[in-house]
């Protein structure tokens, strides 16, 4: 998935759902001192990191989610959204 089509499925998931993107694309020095892989999708557009709003219903987010092409991570303090491998 590139990160045009990525950017329209989480405009899309937006769109339906409450959440606030905390960190999308990185440089390679922001990637890295946030504790990024070396490879993450970051890099390139293609990963985000959200905070879902109070209400916003986290099981139906995933499994939309993943019905477009996407995996959905819970990192604990946030939901990190990538596309599948």
């Amino acid at each position: 998935m590139n990160a045009r089509r990525f950017a329209e499925c989480i405009l899309t998931l937006g769109l339906r759902f409450r959440f606030s993107v905390t960190s999308w694309g990185r440089s390679a020095k922001h990637n890295q001192a946030e504790g990024g892989l070396a490879g993450s999708f970051h890099l390139d557009f293609r990963a985000v990191d959200v905070l879902l709003d109070p209400m916003t219903d986290k099981a139906s987010l995933v499994i939309r989610a993943e019905q477009m092409g996407l995996l959905v991570v819970d990192e604990g303090d946030h939901l990190h959204i990538q596309p599948r491998f």
